[in-house]
């Protein structure tokens, strides 16, 4: 599978699932980088990635682009979906929201090892009316 596919099928997963990147997609040593969090191993990704599908529900990854180089993948995508249930203690504001996101993968032996992800979290927040917009 080329690194492009592998990094399309890692964000599909993510949306089958409601949850983080398919276990089968990523090496056992993976590590992200997702915003301001500390570093997480797979399974702290799989947490993150619940609680963001608890409050938005009908979330989805919709990638815009994909690049490799190497061992390297680089992906633009846009999350959008409403905020109907509980999000990290934030009652649902019924909003929709569009957030754009920036990752960095890097491959080895076909599985993803660690992810960078920069995404608008002061953007989420105003979408859902947290902060002042």
């Amino acid at each position: 599978m080329s690194h492009v596919q592998l990094a399309r099928d890692f964000f599909a997963s993510q949306d089958r699932r409601h949850g983080g990147p398919d276990p089968a997609l990523c090496t056992t040593d993976y590590q992200a980088w997702l915003g301001g969090w500390p570093p997480m191993p797979r399974d702290g990704h799989e947490q993150f990635a619940q609680a963001f599908y608890a409050g938005f529900p009908d979330i989805h990854h919709t990638v815009d682009d994909v690049f490799a180089a190497d061992d390297r993948v680089a992906v633009r995508f846009v999350l959008t979906g409403s905020h109907t249930g509980s999000f990290m203690g934030i009652a649902p504001s019924g909003r929709s929201v569009s957030v754009v996101t920036n990752v960095l993968m890097r491959v080895v032996d076909g599985k993803v090892a660690d992810l960078r992800g920069i995404f608008d979290e002061a953007g989420l927040l105003r979408q859902i009316g947290v902060l002042p917009g």
